[in-house]
């Protein structure tokens, strides 16, 4: 998750009907790639002539940035959100702690003006950072709560009435492609995962609703693994032939004829339980 850069002092195009339709084409387009946030922050900012774009999580309730783009490439924006953390102003900012928390399946949107800030603590850092507007959608995404903030200096002035009437595609088309985003690079991080993780493995099995009892599994999750039915007796302290008693069980429960039928039963489940997989992670 990297800043993208655009040019320093760069005018963005108009926003016409053309420039929407190639610009989400092109935003779809890296939906998963790593060139995602920064194509979503520089749509937000052409669409919105903001100067930051900021995309949080909240793990433990607290907020973590994800990621802190400026407009002319340079650190405002990472300062600003260190700023912002280090200060613990989440604690006077009402939207946040109700975004934190929202479990509806549509996303909330919220906007901040320094004319109308919610709290004097809010005011008093927006003041400092010359900061004119914020527009925050927080919803569920990724197995978790996001933020995506669009951020509007003094320099810039306020909203017109035609980039507000904007604001809802925020909600309706950026922010589901960004929880997409997110469930895709977890999705891919399980995957990656599928067999080097003992952890992993014994979840997956245990998911597979069989039912199998909890020796017997640890046993093949073990021999998924890459320990042999020796190595795995030897992990679990118990002897080589009950080990070897709970493989031959468990083969006959599946009539499996060996370890490439072992292999495909298992990739099989984890297919069928990645996204459990990737809940269980995100709690």
């Amino acid at each position: 998750m990297y800043p993208g850069k655009s040019a320093a002092g760069a005018n963005p195009p108009p926003f016409g009907m053309s420039t929407r339709c190639n610009g989400m084409g092109g935003l779809i387009g890296a939906v998963g790639a790593p060139t995602f946030e920064s194509e979503l922050a520089r749509q937000l900012m052409q669409m919105f002539q903001s100067e930051f774009v900021h995309i949080c999580h909240f793990p433990s309730g607290r907020p973590q940035m994800l990621m802190s783009i400026t407009e002319d490439g340079s650190a405002r924006a990472q300062e600003h959100s260190s700023h912002y953390l280090e200060r613990r102003m989440w604690q006077f900012d009402p939207t946040l702690d109700a975004g934190s928390r929202w479990n509806d399946n549509d996303p909330i949107l919220t906007q901040l003006s320094i004319d109308r800030p919610e709290t004097e603590e809010l005011k008093h850092f927006y003041d400092d950072k010359g900061i004119r507007e914020r527009v925050v959608v927080y919803g569920k995404g990724g197995g978790g709560h996001l933020g995506l903030s669009i951020v509007r200096t003094q320099a810039r002035g306020a909203f017109s009435d035609e980039e507000r009437s904007r604001v809802g595609m925020i909600g309706e088309i950026a922010f589901p492609l960004l929880a997409r985003h997110y469930a895709l690079l977890d999705e891919r991080s399980i995957v990656s995962s599928a067999l080097t993780s003992l952890k992993l493995i014994e979840q997956c099995i245990a998911l597979s609703g069989h039912n199998i009892p909890r020796r017997e599994a640890q046993v093949i999750a073990r021999m998924l693994y890459g320990l042999t039915c020796e190595g795995a007796a030897l992990d679990l302290a118990i002897s080589y032939e009950t080990a070897l008693t709970y493989k031959k069980r468990f083969y006959q429960r599946f009539r499996m004829g060996g370890m490439r039928d072992l292999v495909s039963w298992y990739l099989a489940q984890f297919s069928n339980a990645c996204h459990l997989l990737c809940d269980q992670r995100k709690h």
